[in-house]
């Protein structure tokens, strides 16, 4: 039943899209993308969850979930030469979580909150009848990849996160004195919602993105994020603008009682892989470290590894990541 439905879907809605690499190197991104890639859209009540399906067949797909902020245009570099060692068995279904790249934005009046990505992935399951959800995840959606995988750990067959498990632990004085500047900022944003931001011109966006990042994207790679994250100004001819939700940069961090995540992360118990950037700032506090040990040693099929690479090392550096992915797979049976 849920080949024949994601089938159907794909058939329904799907188009071949066509390569516009702004500002990448056509020969050696044509020479990775020999995979068929099709866009669709899943609905929703408030619109749609927009997606890359990359593959063919009508087995169930590995659901990819990008970071904060970006798109599912981060996994590209790295989703052909995964399918391409996986023989070609397994369709991978990239999406931009609600608010990022061509997904609808929530209604007027409402707040991202972090714990709805894991719902995400549940109305995932359930609209297209899969047995179970295999999860690639990175920075945000590794969280979001990390609390389904708890909260329904019959459900995952396997988890691999790139960077992140669960939140760092921030200075709480910290948290909320951001709690006003946020609320205020949010309202603005929302009786803003109809307004085109500004524009800037295409190596402007380049600049601002690669910096917003603290340079974790290369200026290099950051177009693969612009092709789903920009439009073209409708006031400033040869101009684009940043097309995700303004209010994502509103989103309300919720600190958790250590128990309360210890609780969680005991309850994982698919095979996990987790890869963590050397040069990443992220989830190397002593919260987070501690979360990590204390997976290791109550959880038998969890492994991690740290590779050389910033914060989007599976974008910019998709080679380093790709052969523990492959032995991770290999090791579980999850590649014929």
């Amino acid at each position: 039943m849920a080949r024949r439905l994601f089938s159907r879907i794909i058939l329904c809605s799907a188009q071949r899209v066509k390569p516009r690499l702004f500002g990448i190197n056509h020969k050696r991104n044509l020479s990775r993308n020999d995979v068929p890639v099709k866009e669709i859209q899943i609905p929703v009540e408030y619109g749609h969850i927009a997606a890359k399906l990359w593959g063919t067949g009508s087995e169930r797909p590995i659901l990819a979930l990008h970071g904060w902020q970006d798109n599912a245009g981060t996994w590209d570099p790295l989703i052909p030469m995964l399918y391409n060692e996986m023989n070609n068995n397994r369709p991978i279904l990239a999406i931009d979580l609600p608010g990022h790249g061509k997904s609808s934005w929530i209604p007027s009046g409402l707040h991202y909150y972090p714990w709805e990505y894991p719902q995400v992935i549940l109305y995932l399951k359930e609209y297209f009848k899969w047995d179970k959800v295999s999860i690639l995840a990175h920075s945000m959606g590794s969280i979001a990849g990390f609390r389904y995988s708890c909260v329904y750990p019959d459900d995952t067959d396997f988890y691999i996160a790139v960077d992140h498990l669960i939140h760092d632990d921030y200075n709480l004085d910290s948290v909320v004195g951001k709690y006003s500047v946020y609320f205020k900022k949010n309202y603005i944003a929302v009786n803003r919602l109809h307004e085109e931001p500004p524009a800037y011109t295409w190596d402007e966006m380049i600049k601002i993105w690669h910096f917003g990042t603290k340079k974790s994207v290369n200026l290099e790679t950051v177009p693969y994020l612009l092709q789903r994250g920009a439009k073209e100004s409708s006031k400033n001819p040869q101009k684009y603008y940043f097309s995700r939700d303004p209010r994502l940069k509103y989103v309300l961090f919720n600190p958790e009682d250590k128990k309360f995540v210890e609780a969680l992360a005991l309850r994982l118990k698919c095979p996990t892989l987790y890869l963590k950037a050397t040069d990443s700032p992220y989830a190397s506090d002593s919260f987070s470290v501690g979360m990590r040990e204390l997976i290791e040693n109550n959880h038998s099929k969890f492994e991690a590894h740290f590779v050389p690479g910033t914060h989007h090392v599976h974008l910019n550096n998709p080679d380093v990541i790709l052969p523990p992915i492959i032995s991770f797979l290999r090791k579980y049976n999850f590649l014929r």
